[in-house]
Protein backbone atom coordinates (compact mmCIF):
# COMPACT_ATOMS: atom_id res chain seq x y z
CA UNK A 1 0.00 0.00 0.00
CA UNK A 2 2.99 2.24 0.92
CA UNK A 3 4.53 1.67 -2.67
CA UNK A 4 1.15 2.06 -4.05
CA UNK A 5 0.33 5.65 -2.45
CA UNK A 6 3.75 6.65 -2.95
CA UNK A 7 3.65 6.03 -6.83
CA UNK A 8 0.18 7.38 -6.92
CA UNK A 9 0.83 10.54 -5.73
CA UNK A 10 3.92 10.96 -7.27
CA UNK A 11 2.66 10.27 -10.76
CA UNK A 12 -0.75 11.55 -10.75
CA UNK A 13 -0.83 15.04 -8.90
CA UNK A 14 2.20 17.37 -10.03
CA UNK A 15 5.02 16.42 -7.92
CA UNK A 16 7.14 16.53 -9.99
CA UNK A 17 5.68 20.34 -11.35
CA UNK A 18 5.70 21.42 -7.37
CA UNK A 19 9.13 20.86 -6.90
CA UNK A 20 10.47 22.48 -10.08
CA UNK A 21 8.79 25.61 -9.07
CA UNK A 22 9.71 25.11 -5.43
CA UNK A 23 13.48 25.08 -7.13
CA UNK A 24 12.68 27.95 -8.89
CA UNK A 25 11.11 30.36 -5.77
CA UNK A 26 14.53 29.05 -4.05
CA UNK A 27 16.47 30.57 -6.72
CA UNK A 28 14.81 33.68 -6.34
CA UNK A 29 14.84 33.86 -3.28
CA UNK A 30 18.47 33.42 -2.21
CA UNK A 31 19.17 35.78 -5.18
CA UNK A 32 17.13 38.96 -3.56
CA UNK A 33 17.92 37.73 0.68
CA UNK A 34 21.45 37.98 -0.61
CA UNK A 35 21.55 41.50 -2.46
CA UNK A 36 19.12 42.87 0.49
CA UNK A 37 20.76 40.90 3.78
CA UNK A 38 24.41 42.53 1.71
CA UNK A 39 22.48 46.16 2.65
CA UNK A 40 21.05 44.90 6.00
CA UNK A 41 24.19 43.28 7.22
CA UNK A 42 25.76 46.44 8.84
CA UNK A 43 22.55 47.60 10.31
CA UNK A 44 22.19 43.69 11.89
CA UNK A 45 26.10 44.19 13.49
CA UNK A 46 24.84 47.66 15.00
CA UNK A 47 22.28 46.39 16.59
CA UNK A 48 24.18 43.47 18.15
CA UNK A 49 26.77 45.67 19.64
CA UNK A 50 23.93 47.48 21.50
CA UNK A 51 23.27 44.32 22.92
CA UNK A 52 26.09 43.52 23.74
CA UNK A 53 26.47 46.78 25.83
CA UNK A 54 23.69 45.52 27.84
CA UNK A 55 24.19 42.20 27.80
CA UNK A 56 28.17 41.52 28.08
CA UNK A 57 29.90 44.89 27.27
CA UNK A 58 32.99 44.33 25.22
CA UNK A 59 36.10 46.77 24.89
CA UNK A 60 35.52 46.56 21.17
CA UNK A 61 32.23 46.57 18.94
CA UNK A 62 31.10 43.57 16.79
CA UNK A 63 32.03 45.16 13.94
CA UNK A 64 35.74 45.80 14.70
CA UNK A 65 36.21 41.64 15.01
CA UNK A 66 35.45 41.24 11.69
CA UNK A 67 35.39 44.69 9.40
CA UNK A 68 35.06 43.43 5.99
CA UNK A 69 32.60 40.26 6.72
CA UNK A 70 29.33 42.52 8.33
CA UNK A 71 27.78 42.77 4.70
CA UNK A 72 29.26 39.22 3.54
CA UNK A 73 27.32 37.34 6.32
CA UNK A 74 23.96 39.71 6.17
CA UNK A 75 24.50 38.06 2.36
CA UNK A 76 24.73 34.33 3.55
CA UNK A 77 21.88 34.75 6.24
CA UNK A 78 19.71 36.50 4.02
CA UNK A 79 20.48 34.30 1.23
CA UNK A 80 19.25 31.57 3.14
CA UNK A 81 16.28 32.68 4.39
CA UNK A 82 15.09 33.50 1.06
CA UNK A 83 16.13 30.13 -0.62
CA UNK A 84 13.92 28.42 1.93
CA UNK A 85 11.30 30.82 2.21
CA UNK A 86 10.81 31.53 -1.83
CA UNK A 87 11.35 27.67 -2.11
CA UNK A 88 8.22 26.77 0.23
CA UNK A 89 6.02 29.62 -0.73
CA UNK A 90 6.22 28.49 -4.54
CA UNK A 91 6.66 25.29 -4.20
CA UNK A 92 3.02 25.55 -1.80
CA UNK A 93 1.52 27.64 -4.45
CA UNK A 94 2.20 25.68 -7.14
CA UNK A 95 0.36 22.59 -5.00
CA UNK A 96 -1.99 24.09 -3.76
CA UNK A 97 -3.55 26.84 -6.12
CA UNK A 98 -5.34 24.67 -7.86
CA UNK A 99 -6.88 22.66 -5.29
CA UNK A 100 -7.81 25.86 -4.11
CA UNK A 101 -9.20 26.92 -7.49
CA UNK A 102 -11.12 23.74 -7.23
CA UNK A 103 -12.55 24.41 -3.98
CA UNK A 104 -13.81 27.75 -4.89
CA UNK A 105 -15.74 26.52 -7.73
CA UNK A 106 -17.31 23.78 -6.12
CA UNK A 107 -16.05 22.47 -2.45
CA UNK A 108 -16.59 18.86 -3.63
CA UNK A 109 -14.46 19.19 -6.46
CA UNK A 110 -11.27 18.37 -5.18
CA UNK A 111 -12.50 14.95 -3.37
CA UNK A 112 -13.70 13.86 -7.23
CA UNK A 113 -10.49 15.04 -8.48
CA UNK A 114 -8.59 12.72 -5.99
CA UNK A 115 -11.43 10.19 -6.23
CA UNK A 116 -11.11 10.44 -10.52
CA UNK A 117 -6.87 10.27 -10.68
CA UNK A 118 -6.51 7.09 -8.20
CA UNK A 119 -9.41 5.29 -10.36
CA UNK A 120 -7.02 6.62 -13.49
CA UNK A 121 -4.11 5.03 -12.03
CA UNK A 122 -5.49 1.79 -10.81
CA UNK A 123 -6.92 1.51 -14.40
CA UNK A 124 -3.70 2.22 -15.98
CA UNK A 125 -1.92 -0.18 -13.15
CA UNK A 126 -4.08 -3.01 -14.20
CA UNK A 127 -3.87 -2.54 -17.99
CA UNK A 128 -0.16 -2.55 -17.52
CA UNK A 129 -0.04 -5.72 -15.48
CA UNK A 130 -1.73 -7.43 -17.94
CA UNK A 131 0.41 -6.30 -20.45
CA UNK A 132 3.10 -7.70 -18.72
CA UNK A 133 1.44 -10.59 -18.21
CA UNK A 134 0.99 -11.15 -21.96
CA UNK A 135 4.38 -10.12 -23.25
CA UNK A 136 6.68 -11.63 -21.13
CA UNK A 137 7.71 -14.44 -22.86
CA UNK A 138 8.32 -12.62 -25.85
CA UNK A 139 10.26 -9.86 -23.51
CA UNK A 140 12.13 -12.91 -21.61
CA UNK A 141 13.13 -14.03 -25.44
CA UNK A 142 14.26 -10.98 -26.48
CA UNK A 143 16.30 -10.72 -23.06
CA UNK A 144 18.18 -13.73 -24.16
CA UNK A 145 16.29 -16.23 -22.22
CA UNK A 146 15.81 -19.78 -23.72
CA UNK A 147 13.85 -23.56 -23.23
CA UNK A 148 16.05 -25.84 -21.30
CA UNK A 149 17.94 -28.25 -23.55
CA UNK A 150 17.52 -31.68 -22.79
CA UNK A 151 20.49 -32.56 -20.33
CA UNK A 152 19.69 -29.43 -18.10
CA UNK A 153 15.88 -30.51 -17.62
CA UNK A 154 17.59 -33.71 -16.80
CA UNK A 155 19.72 -32.13 -14.55
CA UNK A 156 17.67 -28.87 -13.32
CA UNK A 157 14.11 -30.11 -12.98
CA UNK A 158 13.91 -32.90 -10.20
CA UNK A 159 15.66 -30.09 -8.17
CA UNK A 160 12.58 -27.55 -9.35
CA UNK A 161 9.85 -30.23 -8.21
CA UNK A 162 11.20 -30.96 -4.82
CA UNK A 163 11.47 -27.28 -4.15
CA UNK A 164 7.91 -27.07 -5.15
CA UNK A 165 7.25 -30.03 -3.27
CA UNK A 166 8.52 -28.44 -0.51
CA UNK A 167 7.21 -24.80 -1.06
CA UNK A 168 3.61 -26.96 -0.84
CA UNK A 169 2.89 -25.42 -4.51
CA UNK A 170 0.67 -27.17 -6.24
CA UNK A 171 1.65 -25.75 -9.81
CA UNK A 172 5.07 -24.76 -11.83
CA UNK A 173 6.02 -21.81 -13.77
CA UNK A 174 7.90 -22.14 -16.54
CA UNK A 175 11.44 -22.61 -16.35
CA UNK A 176 13.97 -20.94 -19.04
CA UNK A 177 17.92 -20.08 -18.62
CA UNK A 178 19.72 -16.86 -19.43
CA UNK A 179 23.15 -18.21 -21.34
CA UNK A 180 24.76 -14.92 -19.68
CA UNK A 181 27.84 -15.49 -17.64
CA UNK A 182 26.10 -13.17 -15.02
CA UNK A 183 25.56 -14.88 -11.32
CA UNK A 184 21.65 -14.16 -11.34
CA UNK A 185 18.40 -15.57 -11.02
CA UNK A 186 15.38 -13.77 -11.47
CA UNK A 187 10.97 -14.79 -10.86
CA UNK A 188 8.74 -13.36 -13.12
CA UNK A 189 4.94 -13.17 -13.62
CA UNK A 190 4.95 -16.67 -15.07
CA UNK A 191 8.38 -17.54 -15.82
CA UNK A 192 11.87 -18.20 -13.79
CA UNK A 193 14.94 -17.43 -15.58
CA UNK A 194 18.22 -18.54 -14.15
CA UNK A 195 21.36 -17.43 -15.45
CA UNK A 196 23.94 -20.02 -16.90
CA UNK A 197 26.83 -17.95 -14.81
CA UNK A 198 24.89 -18.63 -11.56
CA UNK A 199 24.93 -22.88 -12.54
CA UNK A 200 28.37 -22.20 -13.36
CA UNK A 201 29.64 -20.20 -10.26
CA UNK A 202 27.96 -22.58 -7.70
CA UNK A 203 29.85 -25.16 -9.91
CA UNK A 204 26.14 -27.17 -10.39
CA UNK A 205 26.20 -27.75 -6.59
CA UNK A 206 22.55 -29.31 -6.20
CA UNK A 207 21.90 -27.99 -2.63
CA UNK A 208 22.98 -24.26 -3.59
CA UNK A 209 21.13 -24.14 -6.91
CA UNK A 210 18.13 -25.64 -5.34
CA UNK A 211 18.14 -23.36 -2.41
CA UNK A 212 18.81 -20.52 -5.10
CA UNK A 213 15.65 -22.21 -7.20
CA UNK A 214 13.79 -22.26 -3.51
CA UNK A 215 14.00 -18.64 -3.23
CA UNK A 216 12.92 -17.45 -6.55
CA UNK A 217 10.10 -20.05 -6.53
CA UNK A 218 8.92 -18.10 -3.33
CA UNK A 219 8.96 -15.09 -5.08
CA UNK A 220 6.36 -16.79 -7.53
CA UNK A 221 4.26 -18.17 -5.33
CA UNK A 222 4.09 -14.50 -3.78
CA UNK A 223 3.57 -13.04 -6.74
CA UNK A 224 6.49 -10.51 -6.04
CA UNK A 225 6.53 -9.99 -9.97
CA UNK A 226 2.90 -9.32 -10.12
CA UNK A 227 3.43 -6.37 -7.27
CA UNK A 228 6.65 -5.15 -9.44
CA UNK A 229 3.97 -4.78 -12.40
CA UNK A 230 1.57 -3.07 -10.35
CA UNK A 231 3.55 -0.57 -8.70
CA UNK A 232 5.56 0.20 -12.19
CA UNK A 233 1.55 0.56 -14.04
CA UNK A 234 0.02 2.92 -11.40
CA UNK A 235 3.52 5.11 -11.79
CA UNK A 236 3.61 4.63 -15.59
CA UNK A 237 3.70 7.66 -16.60
CA UNK A 238 6.45 9.19 -14.46
CA UNK A 239 8.32 6.15 -14.96
CA UNK A 240 8.21 6.39 -18.67
CA UNK A 241 9.63 9.85 -18.50
CA UNK A 242 12.56 8.81 -15.81
CA UNK A 243 13.23 5.39 -18.46
CA UNK A 244 13.37 8.73 -21.32
CA UNK A 245 15.66 10.47 -19.08
CA UNK A 246 17.89 7.27 -18.21
CA UNK A 247 18.64 6.63 -21.89
CA UNK A 248 19.35 9.88 -22.75
CA UNK A 249 21.78 9.74 -20.04
CA UNK A 250 23.49 6.78 -21.26
CA UNK A 251 23.43 8.14 -24.86
CA UNK A 252 24.90 11.59 -24.28
CA UNK A 253 28.69 11.38 -24.93
CA UNK A 254 29.05 15.41 -24.76
CA UNK A 255 28.97 17.17 -20.94
CA UNK A 256 27.15 20.01 -22.20
CA UNK A 257 24.43 17.96 -23.81
CA UNK A 258 24.45 15.45 -20.50
CA UNK A 259 23.86 18.52 -18.21
CA UNK A 260 21.34 19.92 -20.45
CA UNK A 261 19.34 16.58 -20.26
CA UNK A 262 19.55 16.95 -16.48
CA UNK A 263 18.27 20.49 -16.60
CA UNK A 264 15.19 19.24 -18.74
CA UNK A 265 14.24 16.33 -16.67
CA UNK A 266 15.67 16.98 -13.03
CA UNK A 267 12.30 17.14 -11.01
CA UNK A 268 11.26 14.30 -12.89
CA UNK A 269 14.39 12.29 -11.95
CA UNK A 270 14.22 13.56 -8.39
CA UNK A 271 10.88 13.11 -7.90
CA UNK A 272 11.37 8.87 -8.66
CA UNK A 273 14.72 8.58 -7.18
CA UNK A 274 13.87 10.68 -4.13
CA UNK A 275 10.55 9.97 -3.65
CA UNK A 276 9.10 6.72 -5.45
CA UNK A 277 11.61 4.49 -5.61
CA UNK A 278 12.77 4.72 -2.10
CA UNK A 279 9.22 4.14 -0.59
CA UNK A 280 8.58 1.03 -2.92
CA UNK A 281 12.38 -0.44 -2.33
CA UNK A 282 11.45 -1.04 1.04
CA UNK A 283 8.48 -3.33 -0.11
CA UNK A 284 11.19 -5.29 -2.49
CA UNK A 285 13.42 -5.47 0.58
CA UNK A 286 10.67 -7.17 2.71
CA UNK A 287 9.97 -9.22 -0.13
CA UNK A 288 13.38 -10.59 -0.44
CA UNK A 289 13.40 -11.60 3.28
CA UNK A 290 10.32 -12.93 2.89
CA UNK A 291 11.62 -14.98 0.14
CA UNK A 292 15.30 -16.21 2.18
CA UNK A 293 12.77 -17.31 5.02
CA UNK A 294 10.64 -19.52 2.94
CA UNK A 295 13.25 -21.26 1.55
CA UNK A 296 14.86 -21.86 5.21
CA UNK A 297 11.12 -22.98 6.25
CA UNK A 298 11.60 -25.61 3.15
CA UNK A 299 14.89 -27.06 4.35
CA UNK A 300 17.28 -24.88 2.22
CA UNK A 301 18.70 -22.22 4.80
CA UNK A 302 22.08 -24.12 4.65
CA UNK A 303 22.42 -24.16 0.96
CA UNK A 304 20.69 -20.61 0.59
CA UNK A 305 23.54 -19.20 3.23
CA UNK A 306 26.68 -21.30 1.02
CA UNK A 307 25.00 -19.39 -1.95
CA UNK A 308 25.11 -16.01 -0.26
CA UNK A 309 28.45 -16.32 1.03
CA UNK A 310 30.26 -17.54 -2.10
CA UNK A 311 28.48 -15.00 -4.60
CA UNK A 312 28.94 -12.06 -1.90
CA UNK A 313 25.98 -10.65 -3.90
CA UNK A 314 22.58 -10.70 -4.60
CA UNK A 315 21.27 -13.20 -7.69
CA UNK A 316 18.22 -11.70 -8.17
CA UNK A 317 18.82 -9.76 -11.31
CA UNK A 318 17.38 -7.80 -13.89
CA UNK A 319 16.89 -9.02 -17.53
CA UNK A 320 18.33 -7.18 -20.58
CA UNK A 321 20.26 -8.18 -23.59
CA UNK A 322 18.73 -6.92 -26.98
CA UNK A 323 21.09 -6.98 -29.02
CA UNK A 324 23.12 -10.32 -27.62
CA UNK A 325 19.02 -11.72 -28.51
CA UNK A 326 18.15 -10.48 -31.81
CA UNK A 327 20.93 -9.54 -33.51
CA UNK A 328 23.25 -12.30 -32.55
CA UNK A 329 23.90 -14.47 -35.17
CA UNK A 330 24.76 -17.69 -33.50
CA UNK A 331 22.09 -19.88 -31.38
CA UNK A 332 22.53 -21.05 -28.13
CA UNK A 333 25.68 -23.20 -27.87
CA UNK A 334 23.50 -25.53 -25.25
CA UNK A 335 20.91 -26.20 -28.10
CA UNK A 336 23.30 -26.46 -30.59
CA UNK A 337 24.83 -29.08 -28.47
CA UNK A 338 21.32 -30.86 -27.89
CA UNK A 339 20.80 -31.04 -31.90
CA UNK A 340 24.22 -32.78 -31.86
CA UNK A 341 23.47 -35.65 -29.63
CA UNK A 342 22.78 -39.40 -29.88
CA UNK A 343 19.17 -40.71 -29.13
CA UNK A 344 19.56 -42.84 -25.92
CA UNK A 345 22.60 -41.65 -25.16
CA UNK A 346 23.08 -39.50 -21.57
CA UNK A 347 25.05 -36.63 -21.68
CA UNK A 348 26.35 -35.19 -18.29
CA UNK A 349 26.70 -31.18 -17.59
CA UNK A 350 30.19 -30.49 -18.19
CA UNK A 351 32.35 -29.39 -14.56
CA UNK A 352 34.54 -26.80 -14.81
CA UNK A 353 38.16 -26.99 -13.75
CA UNK A 354 38.95 -23.30 -13.38
CA UNK A 355 36.34 -22.65 -10.53
CA UNK A 356 37.67 -25.63 -8.57
CA UNK A 357 40.47 -24.11 -8.24
CA UNK A 358 39.18 -20.92 -7.12
CA UNK A 359 39.66 -20.81 -2.58
CA UNK A 360 35.93 -20.87 -1.85
CA UNK A 361 35.07 -24.01 -4.25
CA UNK A 362 33.67 -26.33 -2.31
CA UNK A 363 34.06 -30.11 -3.42
CA UNK A 364 30.32 -31.20 -3.17
CA UNK A 365 29.75 -30.88 -6.47
CA UNK A 366 26.72 -32.83 -7.55
CA UNK A 367 28.09 -32.75 -11.24
CA UNK A 368 31.63 -34.80 -9.93
CA UNK A 369 29.65 -36.68 -7.87
CA UNK A 370 27.76 -37.97 -11.00
CA UNK A 371 31.04 -38.70 -12.60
Amino acid sequence: MRGTAAGIFGAWFNVPFTIMMAAVGGFVGAVVGLFNGSFVGPQVVARVDRVLQWILPLPMSAGEFAPAASAQIGGIVGALVGAVNGGWALGWLAFAEPWRRMYAADPVGPVGFVIGQVLVAVFVGLLYLAWSAATEPLRLRIAGARRLSRREAEWLMPLVQDAATRLGLRSLPRILIDDRREADASAGIRHIVINQGLLDQLDHDAEQVSAVIAHELAHWRDGDAIAVAWSKGVTLPLYLLYEVATRLLRMAHSRPLHYLIRFVFWSVIVTVRYLVIPVQAGTWRAAEYRADAAAARAGYGRGLHRARSYLRESFDGERSGWDAAILAVHPPTELRLEALEEPGRRYLLPSHPILRSLPDWMPTSTVERDR
